[in-house]
């Protein structure tokens, strides 16, 4: 069992109680310590990190080249080397250019993770990664059709309806006392949404910008502004007119919910901008966070926000996404900027949780409370076409990371099975169209996880789970720390 309780961590802690005592004995203001920062402990929080466009993950990780089965080699070589630099003169030059050796602890077994994912390779050595290989989340090829599945937690879905709940939505109705959906995003996703046709939004918060979630004020500094004038004319409109129609409308009036919930949405927010003005402001690193996506920049400083101040979100699940991932040509390019952007040593996560490893907390550090899942519409076919891309396809890996987790591989990494020729006679990676076969559903992955936000709530979430596929061999009753 992983001990993640550090010396420097307990300290913190005993450090942070011994100075708020000596500083309430003394009479003197907390703010004077940089410590009047409510503290309140995160509780276990999924984040569910969609990856739109279908991630190729077979580029992010590769056999390495003691691979047992050189004839398994030399056929996803054959297969996939369009996919780099035409200079590499095989697939040890390429291995040793593009990607670090890694070793599953359980197992062995040593295989690559892309170097521009420096990051992801070292908490998997760490052993805060676990990958299941051979996972789907979606039994079709059609990006809208298989990220709504995805967001609702069923790969065997096949109606295209978007007025429905996610997964996302249903664990926090599990977890029940006004839990809520957090999106860190630009657009709130099908995933956050509740069961409640006509409300499925009541348990989800929109925080885009956590430096800027509440309702526009007049700024006194900038009187003549576009924003302040209308921020004044708002406010005064709701003020003055909220109460006229209290008083001249009838209960039932329809429109009463527009000054209700301008009157919610301002408290709301002040509260919230309140508490992260009182508590630690954004590190340097995160606020100068230079990467290819500026969206997703944004989403990573909302994300340290967050873990500042779950209670006043009544955090349930977050959500966050990266889009670009159809990489039909120039892959290389493409998706090597985006697995930078995501798991490169100094860019977004690698950032992002070293912020959060440093938040004052009271008996568990933000950090150890989350558990990020990747998903992507679908995977991406084995063999690469002839524009240096690859083309839609169904199978893939599953990625989870976080302190939490048991970390190593889950499934066969590479199944021989690609190199053999199978039922119709065709060789996998000598075939165009063939797929990453899709053996353990993603319902099975999501159950544990779910189970380990709340006890009991896998079941009720994905109520189909337990008639899902699994690998055979790919049990996942290891996935969380026990």
């Amino acid at each position: 069992m992983k001990s993640r309780v550090h010396d420097s961590t307990m300290k913190r802690r005993d450090f942070l109680r011994t100075t708020l005592w000596a500083a309430t004995a003394a009479g003197l203001p907390l703010k004077a310590l940089g410590m009047e920062c409510q503290l309140t402990d995160m509780p276990r929080t999924l984040v569910n990190f969609m990856m739109q466009g279908g991630a190729d993950l077979r580029y992010l990780f590769m056999p390495a080249p003691n691979h047992p089965d050189s004839n398994y080699l030399d056929l996803i070589w054959s297969a996939r080397k369009s996919l780099y630099d035409s200079q590499y003169t095989g697939y040890q030059q390429m291995f040793d250019n593009e990607y670090l050796l890694t070793t599953d602890p359980g197992s062995n077994f040593q295989f690559g993770i892309h170097q521009r994912a420096a990051w992801l390779r070292e908490q998997f050595e760490l052993g805060d990664v676990a990958i299941v290989a051979n996972a789907h989340c979606s039994r079709n090829r059609r990006h809208d059709q298989s990220i709504l599945n995805a967001d609702a937690g069923e790969p065997d879905l096949d109606l295209l309806n978007f007025d429905r709940e996610g997964w996302g939505g249903r664990l926090v109705e599990y977890i029940g006392n006004g839990a809520n959906s957090v999106e860190l995003g630009n657009t709130v996703s099908t995933f956050n949404k509740g069961s409640i046709r006509g409300a499925r939004l009541q348990n989800v918060v929109h925080a885009q910008d956590m430096r800027d979630i509440a309702l526009a004020s007049p700024d006194e500094s900038s009187p003549a502004t576009r924003r302040n004038i209308l921020a004044r004319a708002l406010r005064a409109y709701y003020d003055v007119r909220g109460q006229e129609v209290a008083v001249e409308k009838p209960g039932n009036w329809p429109y009463h919910v527009f000054f209700q919930h301008n009157s919610a949405l301002r408290d709301f927010g002040a509260a919230v901008e309140s508490r992260l003005q009182a508590c630690e402001p954004l590190p340097a690193e995160l606020q100068e966070l230079q990467i290819g996506s500026a969206e997703f920049a944004q989403q990573c400083r909302n994300l340290f926000d967050v873990c500042q101040v779950p209670d006043a979100l009544n955090l349930g699940v977050l959500s966050m996404n990266y889009g670009g991932w159809d990489t039909h040509n120039n892959q290389a390019f493409e998706i090597g900027g985006n697995l930078q952007d995501i798991f490169g040593d100094g860019a977004g996560l690698a950032t992002t949780m070293s912020g959060i490893r440093n938040l004052p907390y009271l008996d568990r550090p933000a950090s150890s409370q989350l558990v990020f899942y990747f998903a992507s519409d679908f995977g991406r076919q084995l063999v690469a076409n002839g524009a240096a891309g690859t083309d839609h396809g169904r199978g893939t890996y599953s990625i989870l990371i976080g302190e939490a987790i048991r970390g190593g591989l889950f499934g066969e990494m590479f199944p021989a099975r690609e190199a053999l020729p199978g039922a119709d006679g065709q060789v996998p990676l000598k075939t165009p169209g063939a797929d990453i076969e899709g053996l353990t559903s993603t319902e099975r992955i999501l159950e544990a996880a779910a189970d380990w936000v709340e006890a009991g709530a896998g079941s009720a979430v994905f109520p189909n789970a337990a008639l899902s596929r699994l690998e055979p061999g790919g049990a996942l009753n290891g996935l969380f720390e026990s």
